[in-house]
């Protein structure tokens, strides 16, 4: 048997040992990559978070709140980036990090209406990520940033419409004027119009008049209310049983909503001001055909259509204790003048009770129709946010508008509205809007 002299077992005791510390610097090398890379990459996740909170806040400002207040909106964004932590801390976000540049090519959403936000956790902004083991291999650095772009856009679908739809403005027909002059603004157009193309000219009808309507498409707001210029509009959604027979500025029908309760007809008239049904509604796309009647088995879906049937009666004390309910629920909400939003004690203020959607019909389907008792139906071609500042009257000759609680007309504001789903109008006829990230 061969013996192994001690000097060799010495020697080669001390070759393990030099083995060994090659493999716990490979090791520590390998903990480097591992936990310190994993830092970095759970932190860039973290950051994305943040900038995409950011963006989204704001432009939900812009749309929301102020379309003019850019300093509100960059105050928003880098308050809620902040807020989302980055590795344990707030990230680093400067006021000059949320800015509104050019949408990139091909987003889908209105023009111009896109938030950047930039959020860094790195050693040039003074709050680098923590290293472990990285210092053990020459890495002495590590941070992350990232950045989101939010875009406002159209949408189409509500779950909490009201149980009214009104006719949608037209243009006034103005002999002196040389009008209508489609597709410019018509200035003639007020609370005490009436659409009298049709009009017989006997009893207490007007005379025919070349009024024209056109409803919104995808590539114009038609002859109804629009963007930028009806944002705030003072607007009155006419309740009383409109016994002179004219089809006027705000006259409205009562149509029924599908709940998702299963509750329907007249009997949940005023429970559908109060709250929401819970079933989606949209607006009607132009090649939309509506059925001759609609029944509770298949309302829910011709509501997704933007078709709806009517409920008869003209529906007075049911909407002004509805609307005294909703009222009730924000008291101190008020339409905050010349800046085109709501002061409530909601936030956003888009989430008050008292803010809501309204539909709006075609005329000319409407009066080809002639909707009657519990046979009718009406096809919804837009909505609009509305304000409800409360129940009040309208001045037949100078179309002022004051409140009261007997009046019989909702007065309110025309606004843009939170909403989902996908708009198939113009942008300048959208009031629903929904918030994307784009980049």
């Amino acid at each position: 048997m061969k013996r192994v002299s001690r000097s060799r077992a010495s020697s080669e005791r001390g070759a393990v040992l030099i083995q060994i510390a090659i493999s716990l610097l490979a090791l520590l090398a390998f903990s480097a990559f591992v936990l310190d890379y994993g830092v970095m990459w759970a932190s860039r996740g973290q950051a994305q978070t943040a900038a995409d909170a950011g963006a989204l806040s704001g432009a939900i400002s812009l749309a929301f709140d102020s379309g003019t207040d850019f300093n509100g909106a960059k105050a928003k964004g880098q308050r809620i980036a902040q807020i989302n932590q980055v590795w344990g801390q707030a990230p680093n976000v400067l006021l000059s990090d949320v800015t509104f540049p050019a949408c990139p090519p091909g987003a889908p959403g209105v023009p111009d209406t896109c938030v950047k936000v930039d959020v860094f956790r790195n050693q040039a902004r003074g709050n680098p990520l923590p290293i472990f083991f990285g210092g053990l291999v020459g890495i002495d650095d590590q941070g992350v940033r990232a950045t989101a772009t939010a875009q406002i856009t159209g949408a189409n679908t509500t779950e909490c419409l009201k149980p009214w739809v009104v006719i949608d403005r037209w243009d006034e027909y103005n002999a002196a004027g040389g009008e209508p002059d489609y597709p410019n603004p018509d200035p003639d157009f007020g609370p005490t119009s009436t659409f009298d193309r049709y009009s017989t000219g006997k009893g207490k009808l007007p005379p025919q008049e070349n009024d024209l309507y056109v409803p919104p498409s995808a590539t114009s707001s038609g002859t109804g209310f629009r963007l930028p210029q009806d944002q705030g509009r003072r607007f009155a959604v006419k309740v009383d049983e409109n016994s002179t027979g004219n089809v006027s500025s705000g006259w409205f029908r009562a149509i029924r909503l599908p709940r998702l309760d299963g509750q329907s007809g007249g009997s949940v008239y005023q429970e559908n001001i109060e709250s929401c049904g819970g079933l989606p509604s949209s607006y009607a796309s132009p090649e939309t055909v509506c059925p001759a009647s609609i029944g509770n088995a298949n309302a829910a879906y011709w509501a997704t259509q933007g078709c709806f049937g009517t409920e008869p009666g003209n529906m007075v004390g049911p909407t002004s204790h509805g609307i005294e309910t909703l009222v009730a629920r924000d008291p101190s909400a008020n339409w905050v003048q010349g800046t085109g939003v709501v002061g409530s004690a909601f936030s956003p203020a888009t989430s008050s009770p008292r803010v809501v959607p309204i539909g709006v019909i075609d005329i000319n389907h409407f009066l080809a129709q002639d909707p009657s008792g519990s046979n009718g139906v009406l096809k919804m071609v837009n909505i609009y946010g509305f304000f409800v500042e409360g129940m009040g009257d309208i001045n037949e000759t100078t179309g002022a508008m004051t409140l009261r609680a007997a009046g019989k007309a909702v007065i309110g504001r025309i606004m843009t509205i939170p909403a989902t789903g996908s708009s198939s109008l113009n942008n300048s006829a959208t009031f629903m809007r929904s918030i994307i990230l784009v980049r």
